[in-house]
């Protein structure tokens, strides 16, 4: 699997996306790859557009995304084509206080946001069940979306691990990579989840989810919105 990296945005320097798609790269090999035990994607920036392989995904970093709720950071998606594609946005998060490449909120933390979940659930189709009769859906970046971590200095995102979905997980195991969560289905104070229960899908926030990233949440191209209107899940863990 290829992801390519384009910066599209005038507020992020070429120079600071290819640090960043480094370090996701980095973070993808060492971390994602291990803990979820599959081959790493290859994540690589590419200054010439025209460069890009054919067969390759590719997530844009952008000023601000179109036909989206003011304040929506990220999302990726799957064409008809079976193309994967994402968009991550450098002004909202840059606005409320974020930087380049540094903190909780920063853009190359919503970039490994986004590659870390087209990684592993690269068609949004994923659901894993509680075994108390909610299904959750497979996004590994949102339920920790913050504190992050860094590598090579530069602000990546938290992420669960398989654990997090397994209703069977065994006491002690490591339910995110930084080993701040003890429990399957849990969320921090930063992160929120999208689940199914009782027929009706819904959504959890955490006590210090941003006010101003919630609407994020329901615009016609954002990944809750896709869970939203998907009839069927696909489970991935049963108890």
């Amino acid at each position: 699997m290829l992801i390519a990296i384009l910066n599209q945005s005038t507020l992020v320097a070429d120079a600071d996306v290819e640090e960043m798609t480094e370090a996701v790269a980095e973070q993808v090999r060492m971390d994602a790859a291990p803990q979820w035990e599959r081959a790493p994607a290859a994540v690589v920036f590419y200054a010439d557009p025209g460069l890009i392989p054919a067969d390759a995904h590719g997530i844009a970093i952008v000023d601000t995304i179109q036909d989206q709720p003011k304040g929506v950071l990220g999302f990726h998606t799957e064409d008809q084509g079976g193309k994967l594609w994402g968009v991550v946005a450098a002004k909202p998060a840059l606005d409320h206080g974020g930087q380049a490449t540094i903190g909780d909120w920063s853009v190359s933390s919503l970039l490994s946001h986004e590659v870390l979940e087209m990684f592993v659930d690269p068609n949004c189709n994923l659901w894993a069940n509680d075994g108390k009769g909610s299904a959750y859906n497979v996004e590994v970046c949102d339920p920790v979306e913050a504190p992050t971590y860094t590598v090579n200095d530069i602000s990546v995102c938290n992420f669960v691990t398989p654990a997090w979905f397994d209703p069977l997980a065994p006491a002690g195991a490591q339910f995110d990579q930084l080993g701040h969560l003890s429990a399957a289905f849990s969320i921090l104070k930063s992160g929120y989840v999208v689940y199914e229960s009782t027929g009706e899908t819904r959504q959890q926030f955490g006590d210090d989810f941003p006010d101003w990233r919630k609407e994020m949440k329901s615009g016609p191209l954002a990944r809750t919105r896709r869970r939203v209107t998907q009839s069927v899940y696909k489970p991935v863990y049963k108890p």
